[in-house]
C-alpha cells in the first residue's frame, strides 16, 4: 500500500504541473473545475477572434487566426484530457484514504482509546443526521461532516444541500484550517460565502468536522459559530451517551 500511495501521489504532482495547478495546495474538484474553465475561457476567446478575423480582416490575417485558434483548440483539449485523469486519480486518494482509515479501525490498530474509536464511529454512522441537525442551527446552503483521513485529509462523510438552483463547491481550506489551529473557523471561501467549521472532540482528540456554508454574498456572525460550537459539544455527548 505504501508503494502504490506513493505513486499516485507522483502521478498527482505529475498531473497538476501539466495542467498549470499548484502543487503546494490541497487538490480539490473546486481547483479542477476553476482550471478546466480558464481554458475553456481562452478556447471561447481564441474561437471569437478567428470567427471576427473571418469577417472582417484580409486574406493572410484570417489564415493566421485561424491556424492560432486550432493551436488554441488542440491546447484546450490535450489539458482537458489530464484533467479528467487528474479527477481520476484525486477520487483514486481519497477511496485508498478510506479504506486504509477503515482497515485501522477494523484491524484495532489504534486500539490505544476504546471510547475514541466508538465515538469515531458513531459519528461516521450519525453522519447524516449531524449534518441535517446542523442545518436546523444555523443558516446554510449546504452543511457537511467531514472525516479525518490518516495524512490530513477531510473527506465528506455526509452533506445536506439545501438549496436546489446550483451546488456549493467542496472547498476544505476552512477544515484544514481547524485541524491546524485547534479552535472553531469562520471564514469567507473564495465564491464569496460565509463559512464555519467546528470540531467534534472529546478533550484534546479532534474525532470529526461539521461545516456550515452560507449563501452566496452572506457571512456568518461570531454567534453563529458558537451556536455551531455549542451544537458540535452536544452532539458528542450524545453519541457518547448513546453510541
Amino acid at each position: 500500500m505504501p508503494a502504490t500511495v506513493t505513486t499516485l501521489d507522483r502521478e498527482i504532482a505529475l498531473e497538476e504541473r501539466r495542467v498549470g495547478i499548484p502543487n503546494g495546495q490541497p487538490l480539490t474538484d473546486g481547483a479542477i473545475a476553476r482550471r478546466r474553465f480558464q481554458i475553456a475561457a481562452v478556447l471561447g476567446a481564441s474561437g471569437f477572434a478567428a470567427l471576427s478575423a473571418v469577417f472582417l480582416a484580409d486574406r493572410v490575417v484570417r489564415v493566421g487566426a485561424i491556424l492560432l485558434a486550432v493551436a488554441f483548440a488542440a491546447y484546450a483539449v490535450e489539458k482537458d484530457r489530464h484533467l479528467r485523469r487528474l479527477a481520476l486519480l484525486r477520487g483514486d486518494s481519497m477511496r485508498i484514504t478510506l479504506v486504509v482509515a477503515n482497515e485501522l479501525m477494523s484491524s484495532g490498530a489504534l486500539a490505544g482509546d476504546r471510547e475514541l474509536l466508538d465515538l469515531r464511529d458513531g459519528i461516521g454512522r450519525a453522519a447524516g443526521r449531524l449534518a441535517a441537525g446542523l442545518a436546523d442551527v444555523v443558516a446554510a446552503d449546504c452543511t457537511r461532516v467531514r472525516l479525518l483521513g490518516p495524512s490530513g485529509e477531510v473527506p465528506v462523510a455526509a452533506e445536506r444541500e439545501l438549496t436546489l438552483r446550483y451546488s456549493v463547491p467542496d472547498d476544505p481550506t476552512a477544515a484544514h484550517e481547524v485541524l491546524r489551529k485547534g479552535k472553531p473557523v469562520r471564514q469567507v471561501t473564495s465564491d464569496d460565502r460565509g463559512v464555519i467549521v467546528v470540531a467534534l472532540h472529546r478533550g484534546d482528540q479532534i474525532l470529526a468536522l461539521l461545516e456550515a456554508v452560507a449563501p452566496c454574498g452572506e457571512r456568518y456572525r461570531p454567534a453563529d459559530l458558537a451556536q455551531a460550537d455549542a451544537y458540535a459539544h452536544g452532539a458528542v455527548a450524545a453519541i457518547a451517551a448513546h453510541g
